[in-house]
């Protein structure tokens, strides 16, 4: 069994009922959010100094988001190897190809 299978399966497991799509996305977006509060703990806290304390409480958040991305995945039926190939292509095509920034004239970014 893979990491992926057993995390699934896991995930699965620690799930109280069944929640739809809305509830995942929400959840998603609550927990990047607390993500992004360890990153600037990171910066006011510990001067951009990644302690192994904070790397642990951030690895901890980032698992959460996981926790929801893969409920979000159940939700519509599709393996998360899946959007990983389905990015995986869209990086591929993309890389040589620059984009423009419609709102700044000056800016460029990969999409």
């Amino acid at each position: 069994m893979s990491i992926l299978e057993e995390y699934k399966k896991i995930r699965k497991q620690s799930q109280i009922k069944d929640f739809d799509l809305n509830y995942y996305s929400i959840g998603l977006g609550g927990e990047v959010g607390e993500v992004l509060n360890e990153i600037k703990k990171l910066h006011r806290d510990d001067n951009d100094i990644l302690t192994e304390d904070r790397k642990t409480k951030i690895i901890s958040e980032m698992g959460d988001c996981m926790w929801y991305l893969q409920g979000m995945c159940d939700s519509i039926n599709v393996n998360i190897e899946d959007i990983f190939q389905s990015n995986i292509n869209k990086i591929s095509k993309n890389k040589s190809s620059l984009i423009k920034n419609s709102s700044n004239d000056n800016l460029y970014k990969y999409n």
